[in-house]
């Protein structure tokens, strides 16, 4: 499936053991947080330079969570 919206950092998991800052993807009707096929859940340098920018991507929806396994920046 195909998704569009601009990528963010922001906290997550607040409170919990796994509190830690994610890249997110916000599009018109809900936030995911974005994670690259392959890349680390934690630390993705790739979706680093992502932040700040409105992306087109295609993936899947894990939960609360996109898989891209593609994407380009618009």
């Amino acid at each position: 499936m195909r998704y569009r919206g601009l990528v963010v950092k922001r906290r997550i998991g607040i409170g919990s053991k796994s509190e830690h800052d994610a890249v997110k993807l916000v599009t018109e009707k809900r936030e995911y947080v974005l994670r690259r096929r392959g890349g680390n859940p934690f630390s993705d340098p790739v979706l680093n330079t992502l932040v700040g920018k409105t992306i087109e991507c295609d993936g899947i929806v894990h939960g609360r969570t996109l898989i891209m396994s593609d994407w380009r920046a618009t």
